[in-house]
């Protein structure tokens, strides 16, 4: 029984190892759908409309993330955005993990494209008469 326990033992430890190994190797897989889902982080966290214009965005990369190698995608607000600053969303294994504010080498070099989802998902403008009634009754 003893030696039944102990073998059961063993083998759930090399299990463990090998499991941790690939997850490790794994952690910096190419985020894939990176603009899907920054668009949805940013349309939760975003609530003035001046935020959604402008945008730019740039492809993953593998940059500095306090002491390791992440993929990270650079997002920049245009001017007149409360967000003033370049921000990077964080991916491991894939997915997004942290939205920060980047440092100067994290986005050193970047190359931005317009990041039209965020542009088209602009909520609508609400218009003077809707603000007069509380309810949004008439």
């Amino acid at each position: 029984m003893v030696l039944a326990m102990a073998a059961a033992v063993l083998a759930g430890c090399s299990g463990f190892g090998r499991n941790q190994q690939s997850a490790a190797g794994d952690v910096n897989i190419v985020p894939v759908n990176y603009r899907t889902t920054l668009l949805a982080f940013l349309r939760q966290s975003l609530t003035d409309s001046s935020d959604f214009h402008g945008a730019m965005i740039s492809e993953p990369a593998l940059k500095p993330v306090i002491q390791s190698q992440r993929y990270i995608v650079c997002v920049q607000f245009n001017s007149t955005s409360a967000i003033k600053t370049t921000m990077a969303a964080v991916f491991l294994s894939g997915q997004m993990t942290q939205f920060i504010e980047a440092t100067p080498e994290q986005c050193a070099g970047a190359v931005y494209q317009p990041f039209k989802e965020l542009d088209a998902a602009t909520p609508p403008v609400t218009s003077p008469e809707d603000l007069s009634d509380p309810r949004g009754m008439r």
